[in-house]
């Protein structure tokens, strides 16, 4: 390569790079979030994710590949990029070629961006989440209009605010983290057992029977007395003993990496294994209502993705580390200050314990004129 070899940077530098290019990927989310608009999205949106994930790995390892051949990357203009390595070899067409499609690439992105959070605020607007008002949709135009100016006002501030390479990471971080909480809650959601419905008539929480077979449900599994929330312990520990373990990879050299390190992180990685073999013996996965994807592996494989985001979210600086952890605290904020008293499951919730007194109530009052 001309420069210190294949990994001029080493390990730390690939799995750094890995962590900042997650951005990259960021725009699969688009199409969950746009599923309510597809014909037939059980089917649609898993076919149009793998199509455009695996589509994106080739054209970029084809365009990495044609860059590196053709300047070294040592050469590179960090400002420019790509069309400046082309300019010294005269090829001043596909340069401004390159330059269009960027800007075309760059026109495309903000507005899938901004559809998909537009979107995404219109349905926590709905459930309460956040506040009503941003659920407001045109009867004209049928777009969610409030949601939309306030996403597009939210993207211009950051803009204005922050540079490209601080968005990049704070993107990054974000994304990392939540693919891991999603990871998370598929352990857990595999393991819990839906007990309970929304009447339609009284949009009151219903307790259904959780044995009868149904076409959505259609064998009963066996299942642990409260092992939701035992798994959701476990996996807690899970994380806890990762977050150690991670901690210790990075850990000054005052502790020796081979003699000291090394032997303690093989003893937490044990530990970690054999909770997920504990939680894989004794507690039974659920079958879901319409499941349409089902993970395979679990507990395993949401682990390992577990894993994977943390260590790369890890490899990123500490400014996107605090910057992520802000993002968050705004979002814990907006949620216990607001939406977890507002949100539809609270009221329902809230309406089937008033219900349920004053159904005891009213039992009491007839009671006691009997007497």
């Amino acid at each position: 390569t001309g420069r210190s070899g294949f990994f001029p940077y080493g390990p730390d530098g690939v799995v750094t790079a890995a962590a900042v290019s997650v951005v990259s990927f960021g725009g699969f989310e688009t199409l969950a979030t746009l599923a309510a608009e597809a014909k037939n999205s059980k089917r649609d949106i898993p076919l149009a994710i793998g199509i455009s994930f695996l589509s994106s790995i080739l054209f970029y390892v084809i365009v990495v590949l044609a860059i590196v051949y053709l300047a070294p990357w040592y050469t590179l203009d960090e400002s420019t990029g790509i069309p400046a390595s082309l300019e010294p070899y005269g090829l001043v067409v596909p340069k401004y070629i390159i330059i269009g499609a960027i800007l075309l690439a760059a026109t495309s992105v903000a507005l899938t961006t901004l559809s998909s959070l537009s979107r995404a605020l219109m349905v926590y607007s709905e459930d309460g989440l956040i506040f009503i008002c941003l659920s407001y949709i045109s009867p004209r135009t049928k777009v969610p209009v409030a949601a939309t100016i306030t996403s597009s006002c939210v993207a211009v501030l950051f803009t204005l605010v922050f540079s490209y390479e601080i968005l990049i990471r704070l993107v990054s971080g974000g994304s990392l983290l939540t693919f891991a909480a999603v990871c998370y809650t598929l352990v857990v959601i595999s393991y819990s057992r839906t007990t309970e419905h929304v009447d339609e008539n009284t949009s009151l929480i219903q307790r259904g029977d959780s044995e009868e077979k149904t076409e959505e449900c259609p064998e009963p599994a066996q299942y642990v007395e409260y092992q939701e929330w035992k798994v959701v312990a476990w996996m807690a520990t899970f994380w806890k003993i990762l977050a150690v373990t991670i901690i210790l990879y990075y850990w000054p050299d005052t502790w020796h990496f081979w003699h000291v390190r090394v032997p303690l992180m093989s003893l937490l990685s044990l530990i970690n294994l054999l909770i997920l073999c504990h939680i894989r013996a004794n507690y039974h996965i659920q079958p879901q209502r319409s499941p349409g994807f089902v993970c395979p592996g679990v507990p395993f494989t949401p682990a390992l993705g577990i894993v994977v985001n943390l260590a790369l979210f890890s490899a990123l600086d500490l400014a996107a580390h605090l910057m992520t952890v802000a993002y968050f605290a705004v979002g814990a904020f907006l949620y216990f200050g607001y939406g977890y008293f507002h949100s539809q499951i609270t009221i329902k919730k809230q309406a089937q314990v008033d219900v349920m007194a004053s159904r005891d109530n009213s039992a009491c009052e007839t009671e006691s004129v009997v007497e």
